[in-house]
């Protein structure tokens, strides 16, 4: 249920860039399922769908103190998310680029250069999920097998909102861990083979 405090975009913004929690979560309850709506229409995969939201989310989140809103948060939103599925096209196009470069037979100098970075990067990866609290894995594990936020509530007894905090959690922590790999992530490792 929707709080009625906020009467204005301002009055959120401001109680956003207070770390306002209600503030957050209003802005969430108002616009998550008009901008999967947007998202899933264009990419038609509930998976990246829920990553692209989510990842709008996560970084408004994150920007909180900083945002400057010209236009109406709900344009903002919408804005930001048309970008994040253009990021999301974009590193799908460069992934199939750069997996056909991988095909051994068309003789490629940078072949093994390219297996061993990607060696490098998935072991990398492995040592990152080992940094995840044991739940927090567990839910990031479950997602990455394609099952929804209800089905892994469900499974391990827990509120979808749980799952769902868990996956920020782990997303944080992911991120942060394989920093050091951008150029892999750039190049669509990031959502395509690893998160």
């Amino acid at each position: 249920m929707l709080d009625s405090t906020f009467d204005t975009d301002q009055q959120i913004l401001e109680q956003l860039a207070k770390s306002d929690v209600h503030a957050f979560d209003f802005l969430y309850e108002k616009y998550f399922s008009k901008l999967y709506g947007a998202v899933y229409k264009r990419l038609q995969n509930r998976e990246l769908t829920e990553e692209v939201v989510q990842e709008l989310f996560i970084s408004l989140w994150e920007r909180r103190t900083v945002l400057s809103i010209s236009t109406t948060v709900e344009a903002y939103l919408f804005s930001s998310v048309k970008y994040l599925v253009i990021a999301q096209y974009k590193k799908n196009n460069l992934f199939e680029k750069y997996s056909n470069s991988l095909n051994p037979e068309a003789n490629d100098d940078n072949f093994t250069e390219q297996v061993i970075a990607f060696d490098e990067l998935n072991a990398a990866y492995q040592n990152a999920l080992k940094l995840l609290p044991e739940r927090c894995r567990e839910v990031f594990l479950l997602k990455r097998t394609g099952l929804s936020q209800r089905e892994i509530s469900e499974k391990m007894d827990i509120s979808e909102k749980t799952v769902e905090n868990q996956m920020t959690k782990a997303l944080k922590i992911l991120r942060e861990a394989l920093s050091d790999y951008t150029v892999f992530v750039i190049l669509g490792f990031g959502s395509t083979i690893l998160f």
